[in-house]
């Protein structure tokens, strides 16, 4: 699972994460729930929509949606498709399925745990990794507890029985990891050493890696950096001044950035730093540029025996 405050780079982190896990030659799939579909674009690939899509060697993509996520729960339980189009095509029927809240996010983990329990023609798991693009903060906090929340609330039952099965394995510290993402940033700090605290301490769930994203680099260091933070503004000389501010104000930038990641690294995660890129859109050489940055910092997934 991969979460933190909206706009961090989340899905950037996803796809990183399920590139390293396909190139160790683990059979991966990722998963988007309901999204725009940014992950497919970062390896070069057009949207793949509700099916199970491959979109580089070991890797699949599916955008988990909620209708065809309920038709494929339905058709298992119920058997037959014309059960399935007169019960769930019902339009109250399909109202009220909307209406029913955290409805559509029950529907994405059965989906996802589903996925995990598929099996091939030999009886072997099916995927031997599933990275999930998991919602943003505030929604991502409900997102991981309405398993436990059902466990709690519904005494018994297939509903109780699958949403135990689902909580099980969310905080199954030989299955499940949540990596957290944030940017050097005040705000998307304190939701990330928040977020941690409420999934660790209170749902208990294992934590993987912290991953800070878009860490501007300082173009000096030791005793120049000192010196040049020193000098005065330069008054004679229009571009010159122009230049000397624009340095300033990005090296005032990195001292930042230097001291959100102090915080994020009291947390005490193994963590990532990636570097904010200049000139690369998001597609497959942003991703390349990132995936080297990450494995050289000790991202290496290995295939899971």
């Amino acid at each position: 699972m991969v979460t933190g405050k909206g706009g961090v780079g989340k899905s950037t982190v996803t796809a990183l994460l399920a590139s390293a896990s396909a190139a160790s030659g683990a059979r991966t799939l990722v998963c988007e729930l309901n999204a725009r579909e940014r992950i497919p674009g970062l390896f070069g690939q057009g949207p793949v929509g509700s099916r199970i899509t491959p979109i580089a060697p070991n890797l699949f993509c599916v955008n988990i949606e909620p209708r065809a996520a309920l038709e494929e729960y339905a058709l298992m339980k119920l058997r037959l498709a014309s059960v399935y189009r007169v019960v769930f095509e019902n339009p109250l029927v399909q109202r009220f399925v909307e209406f029913v809240p955290g409805m559509n996010d029950l529907l994405y983990l059965g989906k996802a745990f589903n996925h995990e329990r598929e099996t091939d023609n030999h009886g072997r798991p099916r995927w031997d990794r599933i990275v999930i693009d998991a919602p943003a903060t505030g929604h991502g906090i409900t997102f991981f507890r309405l398993p436990k929340v059902i466990q709690d609330y519904v005494p018994r039952g297939n509903m109780h029985d699958e949403a135990s099965a689902m909580w099980s394995l969310l905080t199954d510290p030989q299955k499940t990891a949540v990596h957290l993402v944030s940017l050097p940033e005040e705000l998307p700090v304190a939701e990330t050493v928040e977020l941690h605290r409420i999934l660790s301490e209170q749902f208990k769930m294992p934590m993987g890696v912290l991953w800070q994203n878009q860490v501007p680099t300082a173009r000096l260091t030791g005793q120049a950096r000192v010196d040049f933070l020193a000098l005065p503004e330069p008054k004679d000389n229009s571009a010159v001044s122009a230049v000397w501010e624009a340095a300033r104000i990005r090296e005032g930038r990195v001292e930042q950035a230097i001291a959100q990641c102090a915080a994020l690294e009291a947390l005490g995660l193994p963590t990532v730093t990636l570097p904010l890129v200049y000139g690369l859109d998001g597609g497959p050489a942003l991703l390349s540029t990132l995936l080297t940055e990450a494995r050289a910092q000790g991202l290496l997934l290995k295939a899971p025996s």
